[in-house]
Parts: C-alpha cells; structure tokens; sequence
C-alpha cells in the first residue's frame, strides 16, 4: 500500500509539472517515473532538511528589518531581465518562482524594487561605464547594478564600485552566494562584483557536450555504445585525447561532393569563435588564466606548457581531424551556430558542445540524447572541470552610497542596498533556483532511461566542476587575455601561440600588475 500511495504522489507530482511546463517529450524524466524530485524526499522525516532535501539555513538578516516602503532602484539591461523580474503569474514554474520570490523580498523588506532598464548594448563595457559615469557625477541613482558577467568588472579600477565587503547585511559565507566565485573575485578582503543565486545563468551557461544515443551505440559498440561512453566518464578517463580518437574519423560524405561539408554528417561539430566551447574546453583541461601563489595572490599562468598543449589538443580536434566540422565564423552567426544545433537534432552529428541550457532546444528530438562534461587534460587531472558563457549576470554596488539617505532621513542606501540583495539571492535559493535546476533542468531538458540514472550524475559533476577564475573575471581590465583561445581556434584557426603571445605579453603583464596593485596597495 505505501509503495502505491508513493507511485500515485509521483504521478500526481509530474502532472502538475506537465501542466505548469507544457508538453514533454515522451522519454523525459517525468514520463518515465523512475526517479522523485528532491522535493519529494526526506522532508518529513528530518526536520533538519528543506523541502529539498538541503540543510536548513537560517537568514542572516534580522527577522524585524523593514524599511518602510522605500524604493530601491536596481539598474540591469534588458538582456539580463529574465530572471530577475516578471509582471504576472503565467503558471509556469519558474517565471512563478520568479514573480513570487520578489513579492516576498518586497514584503519581507519593506521595499519597492524598481527596476530600471539600460538601453544601450549588454555584451559590451557600456553598461559598466554608464554606472561610471552615475558615480562620477554622484547622482545617486542606482543602488544596485546587475550587469553582463564579464564587462561588469571592467570598470573597478577607476573605483566605480564599492567594496562589497564592506556593504551591511551582505554575508557571503550563505549558501546562496557562489563560493567559488567569491573565492576568486575576492583579493585582499576587497571583492567588487559578486555572484548569487539569483543569476541562474552563472550555472545554467556552464559548459558541456551533449550526444546522441543512438548514434553512439551504432558507432561505438566496440566499447560498448553510449554505456561505453558513459563509462569512460565514471572511471576518469574521458579526456581530450580520448574524445578526439573517438570522433576523428567519424565523417560520412552523405551529400556526396567529395568533400567536407555542411550537408555531410560529422562525430563532433561546433561553432568555435565564442566562449562555448572554446573557454569550457580550455578550462576543463584545467588550464586558467591565473592560479595562486603560496600567498594567495594570482600571477599568470598563461604561458605555461598546460596551456600550449591545451591549445595544441584543442587545434588538433577541431582542425585535424575528418570526423569534426569546426566552424570559423566570428562572433554573432547565429545561422552558423543554428546549422551546428539543427545537425545535432536532425542527427547527422554525434556529439555537440554548448551549455546546460540549450538543452531546452532538443525537447522535441526523436533520438535520446545523454550529457557528458567537458574532457579533462589527462587521466591525472583529479576532477572534471568546466566554465561558463561569460553572459552570465554579476552584482556591483556603486562607490558612494553611502553618502545618499533613504527617505527617513536616517538610513544610508548602502544599508538599504546590502539588504535587498542578500535577500534576492537567499529567496532565489529557497525557491528559484531549486526550481530551476533540480525540476526543470533534471526532470525536464534531461532524458535519462538507464537504471544508473548517468545523465544525473554527469549533471552533478558538470555543477560541481563549475569554475570561476581570477584571471577570467578581470580580463576585460587586462587585454582580454580569456579572448586568446576564441581567436587563435575559432577565428584564426591557428594554434601560433608563440606569436601571440609575444605581440600581447608586454601590455598584458603590465595592465595585470596594475590589476594586482589595486587590491594589494594600502
């Protein structure tokens, strides 16, 4: 009887989820039952769990704060709207998640949260240097800025932001802030930009490789198919140089002109000249920009032999080899990057890599597809690793808040701002992002029949390899250095990086001097 009255409260739990989400494809999670939500676990049975089945944690803002129907004006960019407000409830569970966890920060709080919309372009240093120049004149008009991940930052050497650590209310040791991020950001107890739950791109925009099931049973059953693969995984040896033998010699001529083109079908295909996948493939070969001194401050580690040979494997997978389709187009072809995905779905195209999210795109593919993390370096390499899309939303709070009152009269706004986004983020960890990434993104852009339930336990390994890197956050204020392996692979096709590294070195080195000096000099 209690295994009946569990199945009939999964049922009822996916219909609910069907509703609210629209139609699924028949090889979903939900339609197949085999495993619960978190939500649905252990919560009655230990108090000491939220509904997820995550220790509790309690708020570090006090219980009786409120200040008294204050507006708060939040700047951000019409790109970087969706998950930070929405008008009205629509029934669906994370624009619900989202109309909801702000009514409550506005209730619980006390505030109005006007949201106040730059025009101009996101992926770019506009936006930053519009916060500048509010600072510059000292308007006051901003509280918060929430802004493109990798040009946020471009603007805090000229003292543009204040120092996060020194902002009220803000704790970063809550769960709902990204620690590795603010490990990284953080140099000399100063931090500038930070990073919370309530950027769900921060996660979602992670790298990683999709395939086709099908395909890879058909063209891999020496190692046992898409298991095999799988397998490889589980044991730490998918690799570079794994992946790059699997796929190299996977070309068809299907359209029949002799030679490699688009209509042919391919072991791997990707659209080169972005972040994805170039910084997810450079990353999950665990090769960053900086890493850290017995000192904890960064130095460069750009010119090292890892990153040489990362780009070297990457050029030999992406230019040598017949099973791979490597596109050259620059920055902004969305017909080329929309070819890659149509191959992929269509299946002429074993392999794909993107980020989490774009699996959302393959909701209505015939073949089952799995997930696999990014290749690691070699078989020593200790985890798998990854990075995500630099569209990804940062925090700042503008230098000089602290001069500007709330309408009281006796409330500085730097109060008033800390407050507020601590508690966006935390609410955004109590509903939203659970939402999102453990319904949405599991049970409903992930396909997963096989009893070892492996596309879950990729999910978690993609989640928690998930790296930020100093030397990636601010390289817009250093030469763009994270641009280098985009252009050498994806435009240039090119794997000199001898040359080009000595027609940057000077500027680079010199420009991330001045970076270190800013958070180390007194």
């Amino acid at each position: 009887m209690k295994k009946l009255l569990t199945l009939m409260l999964v049922l009822s739990m996916v219909l609910v989820l069907f509703a609210a989400c629209g139609g699924e494809p028949a090889k979903t999670q939900q339609a197949t039952g085999n495993k619960q939500t978190q939500s649905q676990t252990g919560t009655k049975q230990d108090p000491n769990k939220d509904e997820w089945g995550r220790d509790k944690v309690d708020s570090s803002l006090p219980a009786d704060l409120n200040f008294g129907g204050e507006t708060i004006n939040i700047y951000t960019c019409q790109s970087q709207l969706g998950d930070l407000f929405t008008e009205e409830l629509n029934d669906d569970i994370i624009n619900d998640a989202v109309y909801n966890r702000n009514i409550k920060v506005e209730e619980d709080l006390g505030v109005k949260l006007n949201w106040i919309i730059f025009e101009g372009a996101s992926g770019s240093t506009d936006f930053a240097n519009s916060v500048d120049a509010m600072v510059f004149n000292d308007t006051g008009d901003y509280d918060i800025a929430m802004g493109y991940g990798y040009f946020l930052p471009s603007v805090i050497i000229v003292n543009t932001y204040t120092n996060l650590y020194d902002i009220p209310y803000l704790d970063f040791e809550k769960p709902w802030w990204n620690q590795i991020y603010v490990e990284q950001a953080t140099l000399n107890g100063q931090m500038y930009t930070c990073v919370g739950d309530l950027s769900l791109a921060s996660t979602s925009a992670a790298g990683c490789i999709f395939f086709n099931k099908r395909l890879a049973d058909e063209h891999y059953a020496d190692i046992g198919g898409a298991e095999g693969i799988y397998k490889l995984v589980m044991d730490g040896e998918w690799t570079i140089d794994k992946f790059t033998e699997l796929v190299k010699d996977k070309w068809i001529d299907s359209d029949g002109d002799g030679q490699k083109s688009e209509g042919d079908f391919f072991g791997f295909g990707s659209w080169f000249s972005g972040p994805i996948p170039c910084d997810a493939f450079q990353y999950g070969m665990d090769a960053p920009i900086t890493r850290d001194d017995e000192n904890g401050i960064p130095y460069l580690t750009y010119n090292t032999e890892r990153t040489v040979n990362a780009l070297n494997k990457l050029y030999t997978l992406a230019y040598e080899c017949d099973g791979v389709l490597a596109d050259k187009s620059y920055y902004g072809n969305g017909e080329k990057n929309s070819m890659m995905f149509s191959k992929f779905i269509n299946g002429s195209m074993i392999f794909l890599a993107d980020t989490l999210s774009v699996a959302n795109s393959f909701r209505d593919m015939k073949d089952d597809y799995g997930l696999l993390p990014m290749p690691k370096y070699d078989t020593k390499q200790d985890k798998y690793y990854t990075s995500q899309h630099d569209y990804y939303k940062a925090f700042a709070i503008p230098a000089g808040i602290e001069r500007h009152m709330c309408s009281d009269g006796t409330t500085t706004r730097d109060y008033l701002a800390g407050a507020v986004l601590e508690k966006l983020n935390e609410e955004s960890y109590r509903t939203v992002a659970p939402n999102y990434f453990e319904v949405v993104m599991k049970y409903r852009y992930i396909r997963s029949e096989d009893s070892e339930d492996y596309d879950l336990k990729v999910y978690d390994m993609i989640l928690e390899g998930n790296n930020f890197n100093f030397g990636l956050i601010y390289s817009n204020l250093y030469g763009n250095v994270s641009f280098k392996f985009r252009h050498m692979i994806g435009r240039d096709a090119s794997n000199d990086f001898a040359s080009m590294w000595s027609s940057i070195e000077t500027d680079v080195t010199s420009k991330f001097a001045d970076v270190i000096s800013y958070f180390t000099e007194e």
